[in-house]
């Protein structure tokens, strides 16, 4: 789940989304659908990964398999991976995203269920709205978004299970999630920041490049936790499926969604992803489920649909 939002994106679908269009064609309906349950996986992929292979490892290996990858899909749309000091500028700053949010969210991967991480980052648009808001002082919540904002985070303690009996999550797991989202956040605002208007595909390859440096880097520390035989069946499919789906076919439809689509219709991914990502922990991990869990989904994916809904657009 290493999202890498376009200013414009930004602006409008984490502030003041608008409302979705009806007409859409079955090709970006298809688009919509495999990014969903692409980033509906991902979470568990995590979680199968770091049970066999340390997470620095882990990474290591799953970007070593992207950049091929991200460079075929530079190939295939005839672009090419621009190398100034402003691009260099923006991908470092994709990298916060890529290297250091997935560092942390692997970290917790070792520690919590994989619903709980989808849940964390579907939370994702609500603190850029925040920092938004209160830290760069751009926009201000109506009082629907104020209320989807209450609603959302009320959802986020009780799928954490705060305030009743039986807290059994990893706390110190719960910190490494919400670290690697707050970084994956300030990540976007640093692209938008530098503003190098980059081709997308471009940027997530420059910045999958940049992370792939940074784990090379971090790899002599865990020289001790080098895989000494090969992973089972079910982690390998798990690392594969991160590199190829998750890193770079989720990202390029992705982006072609956020050019298509009204915001309001994107958001519905973060919406959508968590309900099937808990589904995904639960059936395919027997990852525990209870009451609470269920209530702060609901009131969490509530939530959600409150910030992003608008009755009319705005100009922005």
């Amino acid at each position: 789940m290493s999202q890498l939002h376009e200013k414009s994106f930004i602006s409008t679908t984490q502030i003041q989304p608008t409302v979705a269009s009806t007409s859409l064609r079955p090709a970006t309906v298809g688009q919509f659908i495999a990014v969903v349950l692409i980033w509906s996986f991902t979470p568990l992929a995590a979680v199968w990964t770091v049970q066999e292979i340390h997470w620095a490892w882990g990474l290591f290996l799953r970007y070593s398999l992207a950049i091929p990858l991200a460079f075929m899909c530079l190939f295939y749309f005839r672009l090419k991976l621009i190398i100034n000091l402003k691009a260099i500028l923006s991908y470092v700053a994709g990298a916060i995203g890529l290297f250091g949010s997935m560092t942390f969210c692997y970290m917790g991967a070792t520690r919590v269920p994989s619903a709980m991480i989808s849940i964390i980052y579907g939370t994702a648009p609500l603190w850029s709205g925040l920092i938004v808001v209160f830290i760069l002082k751009r926009e201000h919540f109506h009082l629907r978004q104020w209320c989807g904002l209450t609603l959302a985070f009320l959802g986020l303690i009780l799928t954490m299970g705060l305030g009743t009996d039986d807290v059994q999550l990893d706390m110190l797991g719960i910190a490494y999630e919400i670290i690697a989202v707050l970084l994956y956040v300030l990540s976007m605002f640093a692209v938008a920041k530098v503003g190098a208007k980059i081709h997308p595909i471009t940027q997530t390859t420059g910045s999958t490049l940049v992370s792939w440096i940074g784990y090379v880097c971090l790899l002599p520390f865990f020289i001790s936790e080098v895989p000494t035989q090969l992973p089972s069946l079910q982690a390998s499919m798990a690392l594969l499926y991160s590199a190829l789906f998750s890193s770079v076919l989720a990202m390029i439809f992705y982006f072609h969604l956020i050019q298509k689509l009204n915001p309001t219709t994107v958001m519905l991914i973060m919406i959508v992803t968590p309900v099937l990502a808990t589904f995904w922990g639960i059936s395919l991990n027997h990852e525990p489920l209870s009451s609470h869990l269920i209530i702060g989904l609901i009131c969490l994916c509530f939530g959600l649909f409150l910030y992003a809904y608008r009755k009319k657009s705005y100009n922005l």
